[in-house]
């Protein structure tokens, strides 16, 4: 689902894969696999159906989508913790566990870099995430095409 937006990976991922241009389909298979658990949990958690999330992101409107969701999704991969912070070490992780390329993952890394500054801001739910994830994946969108072109 979407971009190296979750780590853009794990939302990113959950929610437009398709945008992230440089990812082989078999990188993209692997992230989808790999979080299609945590979506589907999250998913049912917070009542949110597969149709939903397909219709926001055909529509570019996946912000839409209850950002608890992203919270809960972000908190399984661990790249959000237990006091709603994003956690960028295990965002640079699960980067090097997804993207083999030393050049894509320091892109990567520049790209958590400049997103852990949603730490810095104030948040309303505190330790629930959602507030969070949201500012995190905001930060992630514009950054969706840094990776050029499919290998």
């Amino acid at each position: 689902m979407t971009s190296l937006t979750f780590v853009f990976l794990v939302i990113g991922v959950a929610i437009n894969l398709g945008n992230v241009k440089a990812l082989s389909d078999d990188e993209k298979t692997n992230i989808h696999a790999g979080l299609l658990p945590f979506i589907a949990e999250c998913s049912k958690e917070y009542g949110v159906t597969e149709d939903q999330i397909k219709e926001a992101k055909e529509s570019g409107q996946i912000g839409t989508i209850n950002p608890c969701l992203m919270g809960c999704i972000f908190k399984k991969v661990n790249v959000i913790d237990e006091q709603g912070l994003f956690v960028p070490e295990k965002a640079e992780e699960i980067t090097k566990k997804f993207l083999p390329n030393e050049d894509d993952q320091k892109k990567a890394f520049d790209i958590i870099k400049t997103c852990t500054s949603v730490n810095e801001k104030d948040v309303s739910d505190g330790e629930a995430g959602c507030d969070r994830a949201k500012l995190l994946y905001e930060c992630f969108i514009p950054f969706k095409g840094a990776f050029g072109k499919a290998r």
